[in-house]
């Protein structure tokens, strides 16, 4: 299936749903596709869905590499990246967990897991009245 975006609720957040089986190559082409779009703004928080994922051939080191790329681009840019993740299933659940473990770690990225989507949007949303900068 896959991994595409939209930008919602006026613009102040993107939208990324995962569905059927996801690896790294999906996610990293939705981020260029994200990055090319001539509506882009790396300042506006992320949502991710992960509710419709049913297998994934992703592990610790797609996670990591994922992350990493996260980090190269929000660093370089002196911004910080805010994702809120819905993850209601265990199997995504724990592919959230690696992704917080490392943003944990970070001053550039913040991340926060929620079983339902409403939640995740509420706190993407109040994410884009903080300021952007670590």
């Amino acid at each position: 299936m896959g991994v595409s975006y939209n930008i919602r609720d006026s613009g102040r957040i993107v939208y990324a749903t995962y569905t059927g089986t996801i690896d790294l190559t999906q996610i990293t082409a939705m981020w260029q596709d994200y990055m090319n779009d001539p509506a882009f703004q790396m300042d506006r928080p992320h949502l991710v869905d992960l509710a419709q994922v049913t297998e994934t051939e992703v592990g610790f080191s797609e996670v990591f590499s994922l992350f990493s790329m996260f980090m190269r681009h929000y660093e370089q840019a002196g911004l910080r990246l805010y994702i809120a993740i819905n993850a209601p299933r265990e199997l995504t659940f724990g592919l959230a967990r690696i992704f917080q473990n490392l943003a944990e770690s970070s001053d550039v990225v913040e991340t926060a897991i929620f079983d339902d989507l409403d939640s995740a949007r509420q706190w993407a949303l109040a994410k884009t009245e903080e300021s952007p900068a670590p």
